[in-house]
């Protein structure tokens, strides 16, 4: 191995992610194994002052893909030999060095490079410090100055790195996004390049509506949207909603192809973050709605479904006051079935109740599940909004649960004090507890201190006054001040 060039030791390691993702059977032992990657890691150290920007950049995305396939293959608890020993021999400081050796060289790296190694940290995860600076903030700075030499790709790839690590370079993102918005047509991007690109913006929380306009002038344009899989649909119309774009023909154009469609190769979350999107962009698509809430009814179950698309997805139909009570009996039903809901935070169990209090469908089941996990839990983590839609969804619902009622006032009444509390959430709640019946005479004297020490009451609308007022006259609560 010794013998081999700088350019023979970065073409080994594509071999090397093509060996670790199949599932072969290996001639040596775990402990052979290992010892062979020992050796392969450290020459490829010895070798880093000897590789050129792209020789770096090869070996640095071809590492980055192999601990990702360790990390997929061990949440899926199928990792074999090839990945077990990776995991065992792999260091941070082998990354730290290449890191080190990319930093050197870093002034030599072309458009691709940039753009590759950007997309192999963020797959890492990692964002390395050299010298006290963050590699990817000189990356960041080095491409913005060729940014014109940047392909399709390598614009995607450059902005999803950064959404991806969450690293903040508001320079970076708009010569991009100035570079796309300024282009003639998007046909050199594939469908999932131009969907991270939107994605990033959105969850950078960058604005550039150009770009914006562009993607989705250039989308609506197009004769079929057959070439976009779902999880591009699902992340585009996502990333509008998010970043509160308003373009009313791209989500037509999207909804009319996913009701054209077969939605078996939706993922939950997908699904899940379609309608959300719908109903915080405010757009009505009808057919969109019933059938992505017949693909979920359709569903043996909803095991995998996790605790935000359900939530998300009650959220929206009753946003969008789409009635479909198949698919609320389905969620109630799988979630008043599980065994416990430790997996829902406390905005995911907030929310869901919310919901169907907002929609007007009645789970009984569901509500006793999720009032019965409340008052077991600790309610330090729950913040003010989550109170008051709890609450309010059981009195809306017409839901009795005396001991929720009860938790909840007093943890709200032990409070120093409720300036975390907007007027709404106030007002929410008292009514709530008036109109469920409940007494609780320390939480309405908390929250009648609370408003009669605010300097003026301008904060609050006129309905919330009068909620206010009405539940202490009906709770037959004195409150002189």
């Amino acid at each position: 191995m010794d013998n081999l060039s700088a350019d023979q030791t970065a073409a080994m390691w594509p071999f090397i992610v093509r060996l670790i993702s199949k599932d072969q059977r290996c001639q040596q032992n775990r402990s052979q194994l290992e010892q062979i990657i020992r050796s392969v890691l450290q020459h490829t150290t010895n070798s880093f002052i000897r590789c050129n920007s792209k020789e770096l950049s090869t070996i640095t995305l071809s590492s980055a893909k192999i601990v990702r396939s360790i990390r997929e293959a061990n949440q899926r608890r199928r990792a074999n030999i090839f990945h077990q020993a990776f995991d065992s021999v792999f260091r941070e400081s082998t990354f730290h060095e290449l890191a080190k050796a990319t930093n050197a060289k870093l002034r030599h790296f072309d458009a691709r490079c940039l753009s590759n190694t950007a997309y192999a940290y963020a797959l890492w995860g990692y964002d390395p410090t050299i010298d006290g600076q963050s590699l990817l903030a000189a990356i960041a700075e080095k491409s913005i100055d060729c940014i014109h030499l940047f392909n399709a790709q390598d614009l995607s790839n450059v902005v999803w790195a950064y959404a991806t690590l969450n690293i903040h370079h508001p320079a970076l993102f708009k010569k991009l996004g100035d570079a796309i918005a300024a282009m003639d047509d998007l046909k050199s991007f594939k469908p999932q390049g131009i969907s991270n690109i939107i994605w990033a913006y959105a969850t950078s929380n960058v604005q550039h509506p150009d770009l914006f306009k562009t993607v989705s002038d250039e989308i609506v344009a197009m004769d079929n949207l057959k070439s976009f899989d779902p999880q591009a649909i699902s992340n585009i119309v996502w990333a509008y909603a998010t970043a509160n774009v308003q373009h009313p023909a791209l989500f037509n154009k999207l909804g009319d192809e996913i009701v054209a469609a077969n939605l078996t190769s939706f993922k939950p979350q997908e699904l899940a973050n379609t309608v959300w999107a719908y109903a915080t962009a405010d757009v009505q698509h009808p057919a969109l709605f019933k059938k992505v809430g017949d693909e979920i009814v359709a569903n043996d179950n909803l095991k995998s479904f996790d605790p935000q698309a359900f939530a998300n997805t009650v959220w929206a139909y009753a946003t969008s006051n789409i009635q479909h009570p198949a698919l609320f009996n389905k969620v109630g039903d799988e979630i008043a079935t599980m065994d416990d809901l430790k997996s829902f935070n406390p905005q995911n169990l907030s929310n869901t109740v919310s919901s169907y209090a907002t929609a007007n469908v009645q789970h009984p089941a569901m509500f006793k599940k999720i009032g019965d996990e409340i008052v077991a839990a600790n309610l330090t983590s729950y913040v003010p909004q989550d109170f008051s839609n709890l609450i309010w969804a059981y009195a809306t619902a017409n839901i009795q649960h005396p001991a929720l009622f009860e938790k909840v006032g007093d943890e709200i009444a032990k409070k120093d004090d409720l300036k975390s509390f907007v007027p709404q959430a106030l007002s929410n709640t008292i009514w709530a507890y008036a109109t469920a019946d409940m007494q609780h005479p320390a939480l309405f004297k908390k929250v009648g201190d609370e408003i009669v020490a605010m300097d003026n009451l301008t904060s609050f609308k006129p309905q919330e006054l009068a909620n206010t007022i009405w539940a202490y006259a009906t709770a037959d609560v004195q409150h002189p001040g």
